[in-house]
């Protein structure tokens, strides 16, 4: 696809100086123009994602680039499996145009990221292409990041059960400016975007989440260490945006909510609380209950 290529090439000039500098290698992947054989150029990239992870070497600052408007379709368990760690998956275009991830076949379609220190920016992930998906991405890796990224929630009518679930391993998880959304109005209930388990220092910083959920963000495991700040929550069931266990420590600063009743949208026991916010929800600019802590 010519303007991807456009893209591609832009971009490996702006960054040839890196490259001849064996600051790591860049790869290149556009479901439209790639090819099986492609990837280590911007006029003949590869195919698929994990086609540019098999080119790529594991811990070398190495990057894989990923066209606009790129699609590919997560089907089944293990669908997609990240597991060369310290790559950086970036999207080109721009909002609904940047690369798309569909989960579309059945309950347990699942990406697994377990290679660490991997970073995915700028892309879209839509878990509703299949009603009731278990745990649409699963991170056993340390350091895994996502930036400026959208995760689809909810249609109205098809919504997984968990967007993003983690294991032990996965500390110092982050989730930087990225959108959590689906509709107020939905036959399917997500009972979390995110549920992060037990994986130590983890962030979760200017993100928005919105739709209709049991919490956005669950924690059942006890954690020691952790940040939620400046995120903006719109619960459309139930009473609550952030739940943790008894004995995680964790600072919630800055946040607010709106939730659709009661007067505890963070449920949580020990850390550090200040500048939250919430309204529960209403009609008009008086409307809800308000407070500040």
């Amino acid at each position: 696809m010519a303007t991807n290529a456009g893209q591609f090439s832009r971009t490996r000039s702006a960054l040839r100086f890196t490259q001849e500098q064996r600051f790591g290698s860049l790869y290149f992947v556009d479901s439209v123009s790639g090819s099986a054989t492609g990837g280590n150029t911007a006029d003949g990239p590869s195919l698929t994602l994990i086609q540019a992870q098999t080119l790529a070497t594991a811990s070398n600052g190495d990057k894989v680039y990923v066209g606009h408007d790129h699609a590919e379709s997560v089907a089944g368990a293990a669908a997609m499996t990240f597991s060369k760690a310290g790559i950086v998956y970036e999207g080109l275009g721009h909002g609904r145009l940047r690369p798309t991830l569909t989960w579309n076949s059945a309950t347990a379609d699942q990406i697994i990221i377990s290679g660490a220190n991997i970073t995915f920016r700028n892309f879209v992930f839509d878990f509703t292409g299949f009603d009731a998906v278990v745990a649409a991405i699963s991170i056993t890796a340390a350091n895994v990041a996502f930036e400026d990224c959208e995760f689809i929630l909810s249609t109205g009518t098809n919504a997984p059960v968990l967007g993003v679930l983690t294991a032990a391993t996965a500390a110092r998880l982050r989730f930087e400016r990225c959108r959590f959304v689906g509709p107020a109005i939905s036959t399917s209930t997500v009972t979390a975007a995110i549920k992060h388990e037990v994986g130590i220092d983890f962030l979760i910083k200017d993100c928005t989440f919105v739709g209709k959920m049991t919490q956005a963000i669950l924690n059942a495991t006890a954690i020691l260490g952790g940040r939620i700040d400046g995120c903006h929550f719109h619960i459309y069931t139930g009473t609550k945006g952030i739940s943790l266990h008894a004995s995680t420590v964790c600072d919630i600063n800055n946040n607010d909510f709106v939730v659709a009743s009661g007067t505890a949208p963070i449920v949580a026991t020990l850390g550090n609380f200040t500048k939250n916010a919430y309204t529960t929800e209403g009609i008009g600019v008086n409307a809800g209950v308000a407070a500040t802590w």
